[in-house]
């Protein structure tokens, strides 16, 4: 393989202390860590073709991680589909990934800048490619001011804007962010909230095997819902919580026997990551659930000392007035394949101008009486133009 790039095919290949160092001196997130992808590759909630992590070493060191996986059908990206009303067969073709399609944001875990490592980097991901015959390869949800994007660019990866994750660096305590809202929207979350108390709804805390049942199931709902593939079955969700342990943190809430709602969410180093809801449909705005839901996170954020929180993608405008603020994401793809380049030609161009990301959190901010920051209504750091060479 080229440069320093060593291939692995499970992550039970390299030493879990050494990779986490890895992880959290580059500022990595809590998808890069050995647990959470331990546990993606003990129950996958998705086929997973195959693994193939990349190490750099320099000097015997570990300095780079890149975790990679070859799979198909992602939920984000097929959800474009029925979302923004198109099909493409982008959305369903086999692929390359650097990162789990369920992770908030992909990319590398660095101590060496990105210049140092991309040429290498590329270099092997195209050979993994070659080998697995896959049609594409690269990074899908890539932050766009990470230092890969660049090299990424310069190296011929085509750039699409496919979503976005939000977040917020925590203000400290729940009081504290809440009086950041504005007022109307303070007055209302915190009416939601004290209705559904008064109501009778109770949050509970344990993760017992009937609970992560149900909750499953109320996933499942969700992913109908929007018309993606259904996630995260009751297996894969109990290795999360088997491998993440201490890390893990499931919210529910209830009236009577009936489960209204839930969220996981996932603890690592000063973030905490709301990571996976479920919502009983029927009866959400009857009790308030995901204000509930929002509650608690803000809470548990203020026990465990977090200093930013992770709220995912999608669902801008809710976010926004509830105080997170949405960072692009920018999904770079490369062809390994003559069927790939055409399917990159053409995919990149029908997804830029069917995903209205960018538009849909200009309008969130509007609806919410601000000004959309001007990542929102200027043009792209990246163009799609940039290059659709295998």
């Amino acid at each position: 393989m080229a440069g320093a790039w060593e291939v692995i095919d499970s992550i039970d290949r390299v030493d879990a202390e050494e990779w986490n160092r890895v992880v959290a001196l580059s500022g990595g997130s809590v998808f890069h860590t050995h647990e959470w992808l331990r546990s993606y590759e003990t129950a996958p909630p998705a086929p997973l073709f195959a693994v193939r992590h990349l190490l750099w070493r320099r000097d015997g060191e570990l300095r780079a991680v890149a975790p990679m996986y070859e799979v198909a059908e992602d939920p984000h990206y097929t959800g474009y589909g029925p979302d923004y009303g198109f099909d493409h067969p982008i959305l369903h073709t086999r692929m390359l990934v650097g990162h789990s399609w369920y992770s908030y944001f992909n990319g590398i875990c660095s101590l060496d800048p990105a210049p140092v490592v991309a040429p290498g980097l590329v270099a092997t991901m195209g050979e993994v490619a070659e080998s697995l015959d896959t049609p594409l390869y690269g990074f899908p949800g890539v932050p766009e001011g990470d230092a890969l994007g660049p090299e990424l660019a310069a190296r011929g990866f085509t750039p699409m804007y496919t979503e976005a994750a939000s977040g917020v660096d925590f203000a400290g305590t729940a009081e504290a962010h809440i009086a950041r809202l504005r007022p109307k929207v303070r007055r209302e979350f915190g009416r939601l909230v004290r209705r559904s108390e008064s109501l009778g709804t109770r949050v509970e805390f344990a993760a017992d095997p009937d609970h992560l049942n149900r909750f499953a199931k109320l996933v499942e709902d969700v992913c109908a819902r929007h018309g993606v593939p259904s996630i995260n079955p009751p297996e894969s969700l109990r290795s999360i919580f088997e491998h993440l342990r201490d890390h893990v943190h499931f919210t529910t809430v209830w009236k009577d026997d009936r489960l209204l709602g839930g969220f996981v969410l996932l603890h690592h180093e000063s973030t905490l990551y709301a990571w996976i809801a479920g919502l009983d449909y029927e009866h959400h705005k009857e009790y308030g659930t995901y204000h509930v839901l929002y509650a608690h996170t803000l809470r548990l954020a203020e026990r465990l000392g977090v200093r930013r929180i992770e709220m995912g993608r999608s669902m801008y405008g809710f976010k926004v007035r509830m105080g997170f603020h949405p960072r692009l994401l920018v999904s770079w793809f490369r062809s390994g394949t003559e069927r790939g380049r055409e399917l990159l030609a053409d995919g990149s161009a029908v997804l830029s101008a069917a995903v209205r990301t960018r538009e849909r959190i200009a309008e969130a901010y509007l609806a919410d009486k601000a000004a959309p920051p001007a990542e929102f209504v200027g043009a792209p750091r990246f163009r799609a133009e940039a290059g659709l060479c295998m």
